[in-house]
């Protein structure tokens, strides 16, 4: 009897091992159950990865329509911005500069923001051009030269073979540099150095002005070497 418990015992603890032991979770499956039971307590949905890009997609349409409606307001701002600086032109275009047109000469006028800057007896795109800087060449001993302009800073340029003096002169109004010479106003030079894009003779293009920004007469635009 003794000897056949003993072996009831051993059968009973062989079954037993046939049970299924549970597996241990891993840390990255406890800690996912944790986040999920920490979502579950606090009463907040987990979206599905459909709702998700649903989501993603209308915070998109929403960003480009914003840009969309950046952008017409710009471009309505801008054609405001141009309509006065006409308007005022016309309010400024005095008989004598009428008179001058007639006698062959060419009033110019600041590319940026329309300001009466100069007066020539020759178109600016018939002018020939300088190679360092692509600036227009005026002749003062032989064309008609006259600045309407403030004096602006002097400044040394770096050329092949040394430095160039520049006595610069800027807008009465909007205060860019629109030409510079190699002596100042109060001497007798040979030319004047007219900025590409800095002014113009043709009245449709101040029309066309978008408040000062466009490019051509600013420092920036000017060589420092060639």
């Amino acid at each position: 009897a003794t000897h056949r418990s003993v072996l009831d015992e051993i059968e009973k603890g062989s079954e037993d091992d046939d049970i299924p032991q549970p597996r241990k979770k891993t840390e990255r499956e406890k800690l996912r159950d944790e986040v999920k039971s920490m979502i579950e307590k606090s009463g907040k949905r987990i979206k599905s990865l459909a709702e998700h890009k649903a989501e993603v997609q209308r915070k998109k349409e929403e960003h480009i329509n914003e840009s969309i409606n950046r952008k017409e307001a710009e471009e309505r701002r801008a054609r405001a911005l141009a309509e006065r600086n006409v308007r005022k032109w016309e309010r400024n275009y005095t008989s004598e500069e009428s008179e001058l047109r007639d006698d062959g000469l060419k009033v110019c006028y600041c590319k940026h923001c329309g300001q009466y800057s100069m007066i020539l007896d020759v178109s600016i795109s018939s002018l020939p051009k300088r190679k360092s800087d692509q600036s227009y060449v005026v002749n003062e001993k032989k064309r008609v030269c006259k600045r309407n302009m403030i004096e602006g800073p002097v400044k040394l340029i770096k050329r092949k073979g040394g430095v160039e003096r520049q006595y610069r002169f800027l807008c009465k109004q909007c205060g860019l540099l629109l030409c510079y010479r190699s002596v100042p106003e109060s001497q007798s030079g040979k030319f004047t150095f007219i900025l590409r894009d800095a002014i113009t003779d043709t009245l449709e293009e101040i029309a066309n002005l978008k408040g000062g920004k466009q490019l051509g007469a600013s420092e920036e635009n000017v060589p420092e070497s060639s």
